[in-house]
């Protein structure tokens, strides 16, 4: 991976622990393959996001701070990525994000890598890497931003990136927002609550390559059309919900077979502790024709218990 794109996802790396306003269907290109959008200021800002906020500031912010001079603590609120496949991946950073992060951030890509501006009407935006070898080739949901990538600051409070210049260049014309497809035939299935922290949904078939015989080929996966994530705060708990939507009612009432075996298998384990024995408790499954739902409600706490061991 080139050091460009470490600059990158500097900014972003605390993503896979965790909306001003939720994510809906609208925000999502018609063809979106998956999608991922966490509120950081909904981290920040409620009960249970505060207990993993500590963990992400002694892990992630005071290391970048330490390296970069950056406190994304104060400077970054929402990321939402996505990638469709026509145009491949989008990553939109939304905070106050000030002049001299960006300096540092330019300043890193500039040392390994040459800049070329562009314009767009009378927006500025940034190519670095091989326009050539532009496309998603593997599995990796960023592939296409390893070696060709667009970004730009142009929009107030918003930092663009994307894996080509026809995405860059339609955010840009539509102020930094995704001209999304509304409800239409096999939309992803999009969950929020009213303290949503994360969301994230797939289509798995998305990012299976036929000929390629790994761990995506799995009975289950295949049987996938899509899943989805949420991650929200009630009541200073930590609510979890996840979604199946499988190709046959018969494949999720398999599925939830399986969780409710090993659920009634571990529920009673005198080898776990109270707080997972708790949880395993609080987990319900329930199948509605061919979908599959799974909820859970956690002490972050224990969560952060987990991280730190």
């Amino acid at each position: 991976m080139s050091n460009w794109r470490h600059a990158f996802l500097a900014i972003i790396a605390l993503v896979p622990l965790s909306a001003a306003a939720d994510v809906k269907v609208d925000d999502l290109p018609e063809n979106t393959v998956w999608y991922l959008h966490v509120d950081f200021e909904k981290l920040r800002g409620t009960e249970s996001g505060k207990v993993l906020s500590r963990w992400i500031q002694w892990e992630v912010y005071d290391e970048i701070n330490e390296e970069l001079g950056v406190d994304l603590n104060k400077e970054v609120n929402q990321f939402t990525a996505f990638s469709d496949t026509s145009n491949g991946a989008v990553m939109l950073i939304d905070g106050p994000v000030s002049a001299a992060t960006i300096d540092t951030v330019m300043t890193m890509i500039r040392e390994e890598e040459p800049v070329e501006v562009r314009r767009h009407g009378k927006q500025e935006y940034f190519h670095v890497g091989d326009e050539e070898r532009t496309g998603r080739s593997g599995n990796d949901p960023f592939d296409d931003l390893e070696d060709s990538a667009y970004f730009s600051f142009a929009i107030d409070g918003r930092i663009l990136i994307t894996g080509s210049e026809a995405n860059m260049q339609s955010l840009l014309d539509n102020g930094g927002r995704v001209p999304g497809a509304r409800s239409h035939d096999g939309a992803l299935l999009v969950l929020s609550a009213n303290q949503s922290i994360v969301q994230a949904g797939i289509h798995p078939e998305g990012l299976v390559d036929d000929d390629d015989d790994d761990d995506w080929e799995s009975n289950i996966v295949r049987n996938t059309k899509q899943a989805a994530l949420l991650v929200a705060d009630e009541s200073g708990q930590l609510a979890i919900e996840a979604q199946l939507e499988s190709t046959d009612p018969t494949i999720a009432q398999s599925i939830a077979g399986i969780v409710n075996g090993l659920i009634g298998l571990q529920a009673f384990n005198s080898e776990l502790g109270p707080e997972i024995q708790s949880l395993i408790r609080n987990t319900k499954v329930e199948v509605f024709e061919n979908v599959l739902s799974i909820n859970t409600v956690v002490d972050p706490e224990l969560v952060l218990n987990i991280l730190e061991h």
